[in-house]
């Protein structure tokens, strides 16, 4: 079903930034390396889709570089992944990406 290939999606999305961090825990992912696909801007727009269910179920976190471009990072075991008691400290974003910008 839809549902069952959105999840397995956004688990696979969510596995390879725990492994980048598990391997180089220093270096921050730009959150536009990890949506871009530079070759479909359909396939941007998914993984932008999958990448706002790891940030809404606290498994991940975005916060600004010192150029204030946003960065993704997992978020540390002790934040309470998907604890409704934090869910007012999350803050929800949208952001406007047309094919323009996108190339």
């Amino acid at each position: 079903s839809h549902q069952e290939a959105t999840e397995k999606e956004v688990e696979r999305i969510l596995g390879l930034l725990q492994t980048h961090f598990k391997n180089d825990p220093d270096t921050p992912i730009s959150f536009f390396d990890l949506v871009i696909d530079p070759n479909s801007f359909a396939r941007t727009v998914e993984n932008i889709f999958h990448v706002s269910f790891i940030i809404r179920d606290g498994f991940a976190r975005l916060k600004l570089d010192d150029d204030k471009l946003p960065i993704i990072e997992p978020s540390k075991d002790s934040e309470g992944k998907e604890d409704h008691h934090n869910a007012g400290a999350r803050n929800q974003v949208v952001i406007s990406l047309n094919h323009q910008e996108w190339k």
